[in-house]
């Protein structure tokens, strides 16, 4: 089987009490799987999220984006511009 890494640059939302705070853009490392280096992915994986957009108020927030057409909600914190586990 085998991998490759692939960049993709997608919209989202900053959401604090399911209200939308910040329109945001994020870039997605993400792993590709393969049956051989030729063929479709037949898996493909989020490695690594992050924040493109500046000026963000630190604090909690739900992070909402959609990847591969599902919707995604994990919960982040932003520090000093830096978006990390929840």
């Amino acid at each position: 089987m085998a991998s490759k890494t692939v960049i993709e640059y997608i919209p989202g939302e900053l959401l604090q009490d399911g209200k939308k705070i910040y329109d945001i853009k994020l870039r997605l490392t993400i792993k590709e799987m393969m049956v051989d280096e030729l063929s479709t992915p037949v898996a493909r994986a989020i490695a690594r999220r992050d924040l493109m957009t500046t000026n963000i108020a630190d604090g909690r927030y739900t992070l909402r984006y959609f990847f591969d057409g599902k919707k995604e909600e994990p919960s982040v914190r932003i520090e000093r511009g830096t978006m990390l586990a929840g």
